[in-house]
């Protein structure tokens, strides 16, 4: 009886069960890994062109620097996405000031400056304007002004770049 058992063990291959290598795999993870940290862009596009506008295209060489994203459409003035004041409403209006912008500029230069105390992040005052093409002259100029009225002094407006011929 001890030989037949010990026989049909010989024959048995293993307990049935599969197990997965691992060290390929992880081989194979790390190569794609430093392949993408060594081709990936520390630059990258930092601002995201709105859609329903189109940019003036200009040979500026700046790279763009990151701020609070301020866009002045056909429509709307939006600040972060947020739909703030109407643009025929801020055009017919007396002044320089856009009364609504400036409230909501203050409210984004108090939350920065307190998040400068708690964290110690630096509140810069930088704001980015995009504004369409075809914007009238006077509202790109109320909108600035009331950026640098109200702790945003430091404007950048985003432009296409146009390359030299």
């Amino acid at each position: 009886m001890k030989r037949k058992t010990s026989e049909s063990k010989k024959h048995m291959t293993g307990s049935g069960q599969v197990r997965l290598q691992l060290t390929s795999m992880m081989d194979m993870f790390t190569i794609i890994l430093v392949f993408l940290l060594k081709t990936y862009s520390t630059q990258g596009q930092l601002i995201n062109p709105s859609d329903d506008l189109t940019l003036p295209t200009s040979l500026a060489s700046k790279v763009p620097e990151m701020g609070l994203e301020l866009t002045v459409s056909a429509d709307w003035i939006l600040v972060n996405g947020k739909p703030i004041s109407r643009t025929s409403d801020a055009l017919d209006m007396s002044g320089y000031i856009i009364p609504d912008l400036r409230e909501e500029l203050y409210r984004y230069a108090r939350e920065a400056e307190r998040m400068e105390s708690l964290y110690g992040s630096r509140f810069t005052g930088r704001v980015t304007i995009q504004g369409d093409k075809n914007l009238p002259y006077r509202l790109l100029m109320k909108v600035m002004a009331t950026c640098g009225q109200s702790r945003y002094p430091n404007m950048r407006l985003v432009v296409y770049r146009k390359d030299e011929l």
